[in-house]
């Protein structure tokens, strides 16, 4: 004899929903966290005496190679900061996206802790482990310590997901 209290939960049910409308909250939330992240690199670039959009050129690197971490705007320096930018913030949309439809609420405390471990992952498997797989980043010999403010920045900006859904599901929701 089951109570109540022993059922089961269904832990996967939510995933397996289709919510466009939260999946584009997501991405909003993505692109939003993405230009934190970019925002927060360019001051802390500046702090080291490094150019601001480094890491916005830096995104560019498997497109252009190594030109594109060429200091200031002539040559390729404006290509690769609209090229560096708009592959970053593709990427940032689509995982924004994947973390909203994982995250099915808008509470302030799931979201923070799923934002916390969304930018630890994001340091762990793209900062560390992929983005190195391209010779160009590998040979700019970056240090994975800063690259770890830069993910957390974006992961817990992700928290603004909840702001978009609202927005976009209107003030009933």
């Amino acid at each position: 004899m089951h109570t109540e209290m022993e059922k089961d939960i269904d832990i996967v049910a939510p995933w397996l929903k289709l919510d466009p409308i939260r999946w584009t909250a997501g991405a909003m939330a993505g692109a939003f966290g993405g230009v934190v992240a970019l925002a927060l690199a360019a001051i802390y670039c500046r702090m080291q005496g490094a150019e601001a959009l480094f890491t916005v050129k830096l995104m560019a690197l498997p497109f252009l190679g190594s030109s594109a971490t060429e200091v200031g705007m002539a040559g390729t320096g404006l290509l690769a900061v609209v090229l560096g930018f708009v592959a970053f913030e593709l990427l940032a949309a689509f995982l924004g996206a994947v973390f909203a439809h994982f995250t099915f609420s808008n509470a302030p405390g799931p979201l923070l802790g799923m934002g916390f471990t969304w930018g630890a992952f994001s340091w762990i498997f793209i900062n560390n482990l992929f983005s190195p797989s391209f010779l160009d980043i590998r040979a700019a010999a970056l240090s994975r310590g800063a690259g770890f403010g830069f993910w957390m920045a974006y992961g817990l900006s992700l928290m603004s997901v909840a702001f978009f859904d609202r927005m976009l599901r209107g003030k009933s929701s």
